[in-house]
């Protein structure tokens, strides 16, 4: 062996490195074979593709970003994400994205977010997030995301959870004694049906006592939300007994306060049992499937499916009678 081809092995040893001269050859000439002699072509598609040219970022900062990009896109996010990914923040927030695994998510969730139906869909706005960070090239482009790998939760079919008017008339007449503030968000609940988060939305200026109605704006995507919902005239009467009837309705999450005012007082109220008993019985009053969809804000199958037959019309009726008890100021 010359010098020059001395010199060539002992710099080609150290090109190698650990890696033995021979097994570098073989594997290099492998890689030349199945790309058709284009290595570093190749070689850089896949860099592109599984991460090595991505820029880093971490939870905290991605998620600053996709909600502010959000919000110029004119999203809503008060009842949306921004109740999910601070506390993803809080739990992942100086992680790398692109170090964070579907196992930690899959933790993450489970340990916040028990009840099926709000796992998932705390899991639906985390793989958002993860999708717009992957468009963004802050993660690998054209292969699943950790957090799409992760698992929904299955949610089991249960009947919905319903009052009786008797119930329902002891509860009026509780808060609007103890606490008046929450009188205005529990007559929207059983008398118009509004969700939760719409209701948390909802303002004064929204409910038309004159013309008998109230216009949801706070709309639940993927499905007809924004829609004019009637007034039933024991709810106006409900509705005049309300004070400082202007601005937002509520600071919080008035049903949830609600129902544990109520419990404690003894009331019996499921989850959702609001909605779902406005939906009972105004299905039951008016027989009409596809009427009441709409003023729910729902769709005719979900209503077929889950909310006849639970009480009959005259349990309809009963409930759009509840009038105000006669005060001695009245």
């Amino acid at each position: 062996m010359d010098r020059g081809a001395r010199e060539n092995y002992v710099r080609a040893i150290e090109i190698c490195g650990k890696t033995p001269l021979l097994a570098a050859l073989e594997e290099w000439k492998k890689a030349r074979d199945l790309t058709n002699e284009q290595v570093i072509p190749a070689a850089k598609a896949w860099a592109a593709k599984n991460g090595t040219a991505q820029e880093t970022v971490v939870v905290k900062d991605a998620v600053g970003m996709f909600m502010k990009a959000k919000k110029r896109a004119g999203v809503d996010v008060t009842c949306s994400y921004q109740k999910i990914l601070p506390s993803l923040e809080e739990a992942l927030g100086d992680r790398s994205m692109n170090t964070v695994s579907s196992r930690e998510l899959t933790a993450w969730m489970d340990g916040r977010y028990p009840h099926p139906l709000s796992r998932n869909t705390a899991r639906k706005r985390v793989v958002t997030l993860w999708r717009w960070a992957r468009r963004q090239g802050f993660l690998p482009r054209d292969a699943l995301t950790e957090a799409e790998q992760t698992e929904a939760s299955r949610v089991t079919s249960t009947p919905v959870g319903v009052i009786s008017g008797a119930t329902y008339t002891g509860l009026l007449e509780h808060i609007r004694s103890n606490k008046p503030k929450y009188l205005g968000p529990l007559v929207l609940a059983g008398f118009c049906g509004l969700r939760r988060s719409e209701i948390l939305g909802q303002t004064w200026e929204d409910v038309n006592v004159g013309r008998a109605f109230v216009r949801v704006t706070t709309a639940k995507r993927n499905t007809p939300s924004r829609r004019l919902v009637p007034l039933s005239p024991v709810a106006i009467e409900w509705l005049k007994l309300c004070r400082g009837r202007e601005g937002s309705m509520c600071s919080d999450m008035a049903t949830d306060r609600i129902r544990a005012i109520g419990r404690t007082a003894q009331f019996v109220l499921p989850d959702n049992c609001f909605r779902h008993s406005f939906i009972s019985h105004r299905v039951a009053q008016t027989g009409n499937v596809a009427e009441t969809a709409l003023e729910a804000g729902n769709s005719p199958t979900i209503i077929f499916q889950n909310y006849r037959e639970l009480f009959d019309k005259a349990d309809g009726e009963a409930w759009f009678a509840i009038k105000p008890r006669a005060s001695s100021d009245d």
